[in-house]
C-alpha cells in the first residue's frame, strides 16, 4: 500500500529541511526493499513522525511539479505504529515467555 500511495514522492536533497529530509535515496517507497526499510525504521520508532509528515499531502513529486503526498499518510503511519507497537511487540514477548 505504501509503495502505491507514496512511491512517487521525490527524494530529498536536504534543501527543504525537516521533515522532507527523511525521504532519501535509501529511505523511500520507490522499491520493495526500500519500502520495507522505511517501515522497519518506523516500527522501531526512529523519526516515524517525520517520515509521516514527509509523506503527507504537501510532498513534492519526483517527475512533476505537482504534489504527490496524501492525507492518508496520517492514518497509514499511525495505524502501522499502533499495530507494531501494541500487537506485534506483545505477541513477540508472549512467544518468548511461553518458551521459558
Amino acid at each position: 500500500i505504501g509503495m502505491q500511495v507514496f512511491g512517487q514522492i521525490s527524494i530529498s536533497n536536504d534543501e527543504r529541511g525537516e521533515p522532507w529530509s527523511q525521504i532519501t535515496s535509501r529511505n523511500n517507497f520507490q522499491s520493495f526493499p526500500e519500502a520495507i526499510q522505511v517501515l522497519f525504521r518506523s516500527a522501531t520508532g526512529e523519526n516515524w513522525h517525520l517520515i509521516m509528515k514527509a509523506c503527507a499531502s504537501d510532498a513534492d513529486c519526483q517527475l512533476t511539479d505537482k504534489k504527490c503526498g496524501s492525507t492518508f499518510a496520517y492514518l497509514y503511519f499511525i495505524s502501522f505504529i499502533f499495530f507494531c507497537s501494541f500487537l506485534l511487540l506483545n505477541l513477540f514477548v508472549a512467544v518468548i515467555m511461553d518458551n521459558f
